[in-house]
């Protein structure tokens, strides 16, 4: 698979999962709600475990190598600050509306998807290098 495709499929589960919350939330048996939400968090995730094993290495093959250090530290710095702004952001928007945050994020994590479906040409894909033109055969001496 792709990188660009996997990091859509990543999205598409995420959009999915964070919808289905408003699915469990219409369930009036406790048991059918546990099991959304159980299966939501699973599907978050898969997808996490896929992010995670696609992205680090994309962040390193597009950095020039004398800026590798600082692109990896950038790329660190944007988890911790999505970690540190996320709840206040999410809980401004919970006050306002319980369901904002769910459509919110699948609509974000759909048009990332469709962004990154927009950029599969331009995000490095190693097994595409694997398949470049045949090198020249050297002249053999006589």
């Amino acid at each position: 698979m792709r990188r660009a495709h996997a990091f859509a499929a990543t999205s598409g589960l995420w959009a999915i999962a964070l919808l289905a919350v408003l699915l469990a939330t219409l369930t009036r048996s406790a048991l059918a709600a546990t099991t959304v939400l159980a299966g939501v968090a699973i599907v978050i995730a898969i997808g996490e475990c896929v992010q995670s094993a696609v992205l680090g290495p994309v962040v390193a093959e597009l950095a020039p190598p004398h800026l590798l250090g600082r692109y990896m530290s950038l790329y660190s710095l944007t988890f911790a600050a999505a970690l540190a702004l996320g709840p206040a952001v999410g809980g401004a928007v919970l006050a306002t509306s319980p369901a904002a945050v769910w459509w919110g994020g699948a609509l974000t994590a759909a048009l990332i998807g469709a962004g990154f479906m927009r950029l599969r040409d331009r995000i490095p894909d190693p097994l595409l290098r694997t398949q470049s033109a045949p090198t020249q055969a050297t002249p053999e001496a006589t």
